[in-house]
């Protein structure tokens, strides 16, 4: 980068990020396994080896050890599907030699043929919990089945009667799974309508009527737990998801919630969750047996009750009361705190010591790539990159929620992030941008006025609300751009300003896990600290507060140098 002319340097950079996106999208939808991904950056950073004969031969050398470590079969009995989301091991089950799939080394789904009439007392208690919701609210016309999987769910919708079945799954591989090997096959059937979608987004924009909603096993395996950095279904189980779905349900409709409950509070959230969609209501909780699972049901019709008779012939036990008990405290999820697998709101302190590891290890790297210490005007740009980090994970966040989880999705709203970036590079070059100062205050307004919005809930869920939302997020993307462009165009060494730029990006990827304990609205206020700390540094006002060196010249007085002031004191 250093040598081009800056502002040319890093709208290249931008580029070049972007053609990443896109071929990142490109290998996602085409189900590439990690090898493709690996190869095209082994190929980029051996480009950068072609004039040095020795290091190329090196090279190529640990970039084909790489590639036969990548394609060494793990187990040659297991089928390795990489769907755009995950890593899909595809198998037989040893007690019933049905598919079985694991998802990253971990048990996640399997499949049962249940439409015998005789079942051996294991698999009739398996068909009883499937079709325990069908049974509770019988005559079912519509259904719409939310995480329907391999298809165990749409099966028993099936065999219930149900005239029309929307299955939505968000993996496309387990769906094509599903129909391949799923023996009592549900997704021939001409009333099953398979939709590749997320559920929250598919229930929000549909304007379809259901007798039933009902909520697969989804990801109630802890794959997706608190500790990881994918939130792909936090979202579908927030009290805001949940209403919605409720809005599908017709005056009599029943929604009906099956969750692998792995410990008292976190099923005591879902119980706080059902209630607060239903206007106060608490659902009826029912102890299934099968994979830890408890049914949580609850009806539009207020005076719908689950019969005791029926419970009782089923064999299931009632756990309403267990649920119900106020003394398991736990916390329930909105979509400012989409946190599913924490039931309480407490700070992470296992994050915080790792975050701190993270930042330390990340000074040492950058500390290597810089020849001279930072200087203070540079501090601007580390702030720039924290701030611009909490914008970027905002809005992948909230335009994820607005249009969906999908990969697709993402991979747009990312690109879509580096293109503002790129644009408000351009603006810099084009109109000759010097001074800071008009894009600081509009920077600094559009996030005052996202969490005012955020804070108020935000637009509403139609095209219009959409397209709102969408311009609100991406403002404060633009304005950082034309910031950061303006000055880079006119302060120090890139190669510096770089490296303390993508100091302060980890900084904030660090400062993002905060929305862990305050929420995703606070991300707003972070970023805005930040931006203004960037502002007050720029215009060298933390600079002329701070006390720099003292020297003596030969009239001894001492002359205190604090950045673009001088304090002169006289000797006594």
């Amino acid at each position: 980068m250093a040598g081009r002319p800056k502002l040319r340097a890093y709208g290249l950079n931008l580029l070049g990020s972007l053609v990443g996106v896109v071929l990142m999208l490109l290998a996602s939808w085409l189900w590439t396994p990690p090898l493709a991904w690996f190869a095209l950056c082994f190929l980029g950073i051996l480009m950068f080896l072609v004039r040095r004969p020795s290091s190329l031969l090196a090279g190529v050398s640990f970039a084909m050890l790489g590639a036969i470590v990548l394609i060494w079969p793990v187990n040659p009995l297991w089928n390795r599907v990489y769907s755009p989301y995950q890593l899909l091991e595809i198998g037989q089950s040893e007690d019933t030699g049905l598919m079985l799939i694991r998802a990253a080394g971990h048990y996640y789904q399997r499949v049962y043929d249940l439409s015998a009439p005789d079942l051996d007392p294991q698999l009739r208690k398996v068909r009883d919990y499937y079709d325990f919701p069908y049974k509770a609210r019988p005559a079912a016309a519509a259904v719409a089945v939310v995480g329907a999987g391999t298809g165990n769910d749409v099966a028993a919708a099936r065999r219930s009667g149900a005239g029309s079945i929307d299955a939505i799954e968000i993996d496309p591989a387990i769906l094509m799974a599903g129909k391949a090997n799923h023996p009592e096959k549900p997704y021939s059937d001409p009333r099953v309508h398979a939709i590749v979608n997320d559920a929250r987004s598919f229930l929000r924009s549909t304007d379809r009527q259901y007798d039933m909603v009902v909520y697969g096993l989804l990801d109630s395996h802890t794959l997706l737990s608190h500790a990881s950095s994918v939130r792909l279904d936090s979202f579908v189980y927030t009290v805001e998801g949940l209403r919605e779905a409720r809005a599908r349900l017709k005056d009599d409709g029943l929604m009906s919630l099956s969750f692998s409950v792995i410990n008292a509070p976190l099923g005591r959230k879902i119980y706080l969750m059902m209630q607060q969609a239903f206007d106060g209501r608490p659902p009826v909780c029912v102890t299934a047996g099968y994979d830890g699972a408890v049914i949580f049901m609850e009806s539009n019709d207020k005076n719908w009750t689950l019969s005791p008779r029926f419970l009782e012939q089923t064999g299931f036990e009632e756990s309403t009361a267990y649920y119900a008990d106020s003394r398991v405290l736990a916390d329930v999820s909105t979509d400012d705190w989409p946190f599913f697998y924490m039931p309480r709101r407490v700070y992470p302190l296992s994050y915080f010591l790792v975050m701190i590891q993270i930042l330390v290890l990340s000074t040492i790297v950058v500390r290597n790539f810089v020849a001279e210490r930072p200087r203070f005007d540079h501090l601007s740009f580390f702030f720039l990159g924290a701030g611009f980090m909490l914008v970027e994970t905002k809005g992948i966040t909230e335009l994820g929620l607005t249009f969906g989880n999908t990969w697709q999705v993402i991979g747009v709203v990312i690109a879509g992030i580096l293109v503002m970036a790129f644009l408000g590079n351009w603006v810099v070059q084009w109109l000759g941008v010097r001074r800071p100062l008009v894009p600081y205050v509009f920077l600094c307004a559009s996030l005052a006025a996202g969490w005012a919005i955020a804070r108020a809930g935000g637009f509403a869920s139609t095209p219009l609300g959409r397209f709102e939302t969408t311009v609100l997020l991406t403002c404060p993307l633009f304005f950082s751009g034309i910031v950061f462009s303006t000055l880079i165009s006119t302060k120090g060494d890139v190669s510096e300003i770089m490296a303390i730029n993508l100091l302060g990006a980890v900084c904030g990827a660090l400062f993002e896990n905060n929305s862990m304990y305050f929420g995703f609205r606070s991300l707003y206020l972070i970023a805005l600290v930040f931006y203004v700390l960037a502002f007050l540094s720029d215009f060298g006002l933390l600079q002329r507060i701070s006390v720099r060196r003292v020297v003596q010249d030969q009239s001894g007085r001492q002359r205190v140098h604090g950045g673009d002031v001088a304090v002169v004191r006289r000797p006594v």
